[in-house]
């Protein structure tokens, strides 16, 4: 098993590293698509390559080994891997699971309200719904195929253009199913801790995805700036990110994410960078590759160990 069944470790540190900077340089539509499969990807391969660094130490197991016809002494005298490593493996494997299982419960429940949420709310999906809430600024429940909600404070705050601004950016993150993008993420962040940093990474890519969609329904990318900005001042206090998956134009606890989010839109439009996407694309490919490898490697260990079974058998007896 070779040096390269490490590598989905070493993919996930620099996706980790370079995600943030992807986000902001990159147009957001191709920022969030290319961290959420590149985050899926590498998460996927980390898994299958700490399952390769504990399969031989499982395989030396007397209960395993008695099921198959691999020989115990050979698998392990041919095991490039320390039982220390393949023990870490097989912990960490452990921890993923509950992790993943942790985020998967954590997103079911917040579907589940998200559901009973647009039940009571009413109306058709995609519709806008008012409410006299002051505490709700305007926000998109991805359930039931959706609804915008907004307060009626915050749509007699503003102008009927930055009013315009605030719904487009709402229901641009309904049409592009915002949340299964970040749901995907969470998920790769909890089977690779490495790929945390992705996470923001991608709120941020898809909140910019929405600004820019609003941009494009205006016609105007200073409109909807000085509508973010406007709103963003209406910002409650609560994180209603954990009960309705998206987050909403206005709501956010990091001040710098909203300058940054309004700087953008001041600012020319990201250009396309085909060859940033070709290099991640390049890593994502080549620690898919390295996987399969290891994989195979894995099982010709195991067939030699039963080669080796083969040889040393007795034959049978030869009659005078």
């Amino acid at each position: 098993m070779h040096v390269a069944v490490y590598l989905p470790l070493l993919s996930g540190a620099l996706l980790g590293l370079v995600a943030q900077r992807l986000a902001r340089l990159l147009p957001p539509a191709t920022a969030a698509w290319l961290l959420t499969c590149a985050g899926v990807l590498v998460a996927t391969a980390t898994s299958f390559a700490l399952a390769m660094l504990a399969v031989t130490l499982v395989g030396e197991a007397a209960p395993i080994a008695a099921l198959g016809p691999w020989s115990t002494t050979a698998l392990e005298a041919a095991s490039p891997v320390p039982d220390a490593t393949s023990v870490l493996a097989g912990l960490a494997l452990l921890v993923i699971a509950v992790l993943a299982g942790r985020v998967a419960i954590r997103r079911a429940k917040a579907a589940a309200a998200a559901r009973r949420l647009c039940a009571a709310l009413g109306g058709g999906p995609g519709d806008l719904v008012v409410v006299d809430d002051p505490a709700v600024d305007a926000f998109a429940v991805p359930a039931l195929r959706g609804r915008v909600v907004a307060s009626r404070a915050l749509l007699a705050s503003l102008p009927a253009d930055e009013r315009r601004a605030v719904l487009a950016h709402e229901s641009a993150h309904l049409r592009h199913r915002h949340h299964r993008h970040r749901l995907a993420v969470e998920l790769a962040a909890a089977m690779n801790p490495l790929l945390r940093p992705l996470v923001d990474a991608v709120d941020y890519a898809t909140e910019r995805w929405a600004d820019e969609d609003a941009a494009a329904a205006l016609g105007s990318r200073a409109v909807v700036a000085r509508a973010l900005a406007r709103a963003g001042l209406r910002a409650a206090a609560a994180d209603r990110r954990t009960v309705w998956g998206v987050a909403s134009m206005s709501a956010t606890a990091d001040p710098s994410r909203l300058i940054l989010r309004v700087e953008a839109l001041l600012a020319p439009a990201a250009r396309r960078r085909p060859g940033l996407v070709c290099a991640v694309a390049m890593l994502v490919i080549l620690t898919v590759g390295a996987t399969v490898e290891a994989q195979r490697d894995s099982e010709d260990l195991f067939e030699d160990s039963t080669v080796t079974v083969a040889v040393h058998q007795p034959g049978p007896a030869l009659n005078p």
